[in-house]
């Protein structure tokens, strides 16, 4: 199989006559006159055009827009939509007087794709045409190229950047699924998932099973005594963190606005896979964005068996802003994977990722933007996310409260309290570097956002919570719900085994306090999933149900005591944040459902021994949510109500 080219008026395969000869008589049949009209006003990067049919209104908008936000006259024209980018790229090839590239590449095998992306210059492999590279040049390096047009080489291509990206990306597939899955192994292999149990671990869970089996044949008081005792001592744990975090919280003062020029470059990274039903209102819902949309750098990151999505995109017809990364075939098949191979591409200073059903507030980049840029110790920000479709179901309204006690209070709480945060999985924003420097997402993690948070605190990064809300679609029946949370909780397994594979280091790094704050947020919420209603059930039955053969003993009694003081205690650690939480959100007319909440934590019990055994049986399985089910919206009927 032999590679082929095609640039414009070249034709394909090998010409008749020499290469040279070949592009000589393309430049003198398609370029105009090297001198062209630098008009009052116009960026240099694209006063060009005036001399290749585009409308002097169009490049006034662009040089205004790029003098009022500080880049160049190409990415203002570009990412604004003023023009398409082929259109942009075959004008400047004309102008240059070199071939256009609009076909296949035989890229060369030592190219590397991350540098070559972000240089916008590609080495190709040794071709009967005489050409060594493909380039895409942005900002100055178009001016450089204009200042020397008529004098440049015959030996390059000009290319649009996204074209060039996409056939770097697909010559170099299998190295980028490489890099995507092993991102942590590679700097940490303790820290990913994929290794399950250490043998450690594996001894020590040996260990307590046999110890179990021989307390439970010889000593069952004693056994009873000591399950009790440590799953007494994690739920407190738990409890009195939550309670802690609730009593600290409070809102997030608002950074002083910046100015346009001084915004940085954001990139937002949203991955798809089977969502071609909310695509279009994920791109209306991020074009609500109040950014320049010069400074966006938006990554759509689509599975390449995905055509239903893919195909959706493309009727879209989007501008240069929007790149849309087709993620390579390969191991493991989670979104934690797919954003590993987005994140070496993004340009901006600041990265955030939004998942398909999400509908961000239109201010939420300035205000990150803005604390960022006050802060210089804050590397990370989870903005709180909100249940759009709260009026679906029993199951979205508790869903809702649920998400109002988290994201409103306990988050923030434990913010302010120096605590590691279990991040959400969609609207957290980072610095680009530090996001790049602990190794992106875990791919092998199905809950990859609470082990990034973690895993943000083992490398002393502070992360806050941004004052601004993002909606987003709860699962409104039982089947979706148990399907999504069973794959949380196997997550929150996951991240437990990994953060447990070295203790004393994790002490070491992070404090005694802060240690514990790890153990009461993770294991307290495994260990109350599977644990906390049997442990109450067990306690309500042995204190009215049982008829044992004479008093209970002293044991027994304090045991059901100890039980019922975390139980209640438990409740109020849910209750009163998401009282306080429903307050704050004028959810006031929620409050009945309150009375489920014993019901929906029995669900979550029985989807954690789902997850358990989900565990067992396919630990990498990413169990898929469908989105654009909703019938109601609550953004939409506030917005009304204005």
């Amino acid at each position: 199989m032999t590679d082929s080219y095609r640039v414009e008026g070249s034709g394909r395969g090998a010409p008749s006559h020499s290469a040279s000869q070949s592009r000589a008589s393309i430049d003198a049949s398609e370029a105009p006159p090297l001198g062209f009209h630098r008009a009052s006003g116009f960026a240099p990067e694209i006063a060009f055009l005036s001399n290749h049919g585009v409308a002097p209104g169009v490049l006034l908008a662009a040089s205004t827009e790029a003098a009022r936000c500080g880049v160049t006259g190409d990415a203002a024209l570009l990412s604004g939509g003023l023009m398409g980018e082929e259109d942009y790229y075959r004008a400047l090839a004309r102008h240059l007087r070199v071939p256009y590239f609009c076909g296949d590449l035989a890229v060369s095998a030592k190219a590397d794709p991350v540098r070559s992306i972000e240089a916008g210059i590609v080495p190709l492999a040794a071709n009967g045409q005489g050409l060594a590279a493909a380039v895409a040049p942005r900002g100055q390096a178009v001016k450089l190229l204009l200042a020397a047009a008529g004098r440049l080489p015959q030996t390059f291509v000009i290319c649009a950047p996204q074209r060039l990206a996409a056939l770097v990306r697909a010559k170099r597939g299998p190295k980028i699924a490489e890099d995507a899955a092993g991102a942590v192994e590679r700097r940490d292999a303790s820290l990913s998932a994929r290794a399950g149990l250490s043998a450690g671990q594996f001894a020590t869970a040996c260990a307590v099973v046999i110890g179990a089996w021989y307390l439970w044949l010889f000593s069952p008081t004693t056994l009873n005594l000591l399950c009790s005792t440590a799953l007494w001592l994690v739920f407190a744990g738990a409890i009195l963190l939550r309670m802690a975090a609730a009593a600290a919280s409070e809102p997030m003062r608002p950074g002083p606005a910046l100015a346009e020029r001084d915004l940085p470059v954001y990139s937002i990274i949203a991955p798809l896979y089977r969502e071609a039903n909310v695509v279009a209102r994920l791109i209306e819902a991020l074009d609500a964005l109040d950014y320049p949309k010069a400074k966006l750098d938006i990554k759509l990151v689509v599975e390449r068996h995905d055509l239903e999505t893919l195909s959706a995109i493309a009727r879209l017809r989007l501008p240069a802003r929007f790149d849309v990364i087709v993620a390579p075939a390969g191991a493991p098949a989670t979104k934690p994977r797919a954003l590993n191979v987005a994140l070496p591409y993004v340009r901006g200073e600041i990265v955030v990722v939004y998942d398909a059903e999400d509908s961000p507030e239109p201010r939420q980049l300035r205000r990150a933007a803005a604390h960022f840029a006050v802060e210089s110790d804050l590397d990370c920000l989870q903005a709180r996310l909100v249940i759009d479709n709260a009026d679906d179901s029993w199951l979205t309204r508790l869903f809702a409260i649920e998400y109002a006690a988290l994201f409103d209070i306990v988050n923030p709480g434990l913010a302010a309290l120096g605590a590691p945060i279990a991040l959400g999985g969609t609207s957290n924003h980072f610095r680009t570097r530090v996001l790049r420097e602990v190794g992106g997402w875990d791919a092998w993690n199905v809950t990859e956002d609470a082990d990034l948070g973690i895993r943000l605190a083992l490398a002393g990064r502070r992360v806050a919570a941004l004052d601004s809300d993002t909606y987003e679609e709860a699962p409104a029946d039982l089947r979706r719900w148990f399907s999504q949370r069973s794959r949380w909780l196997k997550g929150w397994l996951q991240t437990l085994i990994v953060h447990s594979r070295h203790p004393v280091r994790l002490v070491r790094r992070l404090g005694p306090m802060r240690a514990a704050a790890v153990g009461a947020l993770i294991a307290g919420t495994v260990l109350g999933g599977l644990f906390g209603p049997l442990l109450l059930a067990q306690a309500i039955w042995r204190t009215f149900f049982s008829q044992p053969i004479g008093a209970p003993s002293a044991v027994e009694t304090a045991g059901a005591v100890i039980t019922y003081i975390l139980m209640l205690s438990g409740f109020q650690a849910i209750l009163i944040p998401a009282i306080v939480a429903m307050r704050q959100r004028g959810l006031e007319q929620y409050y009945r459902w309150l009375a489920l909440l014993p019901f929906y934590y029995c669900l979550i019990s029985l989807a954690a021994w789902a997850a358990l055994f989900e565990f067992v049986r396919r630990p990498f399985h990413w169990s898929k949510t469908e989105h654009g089910l909703a019938r109601t919206s609550t953004r939409a009927k506030r917005a009304g109500r204005d």
